[in-house]
């Protein structure tokens, strides 16, 4: 039983380390490293940090569809401002006022990132939560490639004496 247990806490954290490494890897070379940093800077900040945009909903569906409740819900459609398309995932169904015929928006200034301007206080909880999963993923890079450079030099020191 706790080998068990170690064998599942390894694998998790064999995934978390390549979770880690690829989305630091990834973010720093796709320049967006401090793009949570700037989400939760504009929605703390919202008069000084968003625009508001309004959005025409061309589509949406559940990306759910076996459950009666709609665990992940996206819209699509066009903005207002520049008619460009927008994809967005709002995360249930309750957060859209279908009655109007555009939806509002919020756009960081500083990321260019969208949300929903009229959602219940659950929807930025949500993206709050995501965006700090994001920030320990990334500060556990550091950690995680510590480790290994540790590790791999005492294996090479280990090796260099056994021989």
């Amino acid at each position: 039983m706790f080998n068990e247990i170690k064998g599942i806490l390894f694998f998790i954290f064999i995934f978390l380390c390549i979770g880690s490494i690829g989305l630091t890897i990834l973010d720093l070379v796709n320049n967006r490293y401090f793009k949570e940093f700037e989400n939760i800077k504009s929605l703390n900040n919202k008069g000084k940090y968003m625009d508001i945009d309004y959005l025409l909903i061309k589509e949406t569906w559940d990306r759910n569809e076996n459950t009666s409740e709609g665990i992940r819900f996206d819209i699509e459609g066009t903005l207002l401002s520049d008619g460009s398309n927008l994809k967005l995932s709002v995360g249930f169904k309750e957060y859209i006022d279908f009655n109007l015929k555009y939806q509002p928006l919020y756009k960081s200034k500083l990321t260019g990132y969208y949300f929903l301007k009229d959602a219940p206080k659950e929807y930025y909880n949500g993206k709050y939560r995501g965006m700090y999963a994001l920030i320990v993923l990334k500060f556990a890079f550091y950690f995680i490639i510590t480790f290994l450079i540790y590790s791999l030099i005492k294996y090479i020191k280990n090796r260099k004496y056994r021989l």
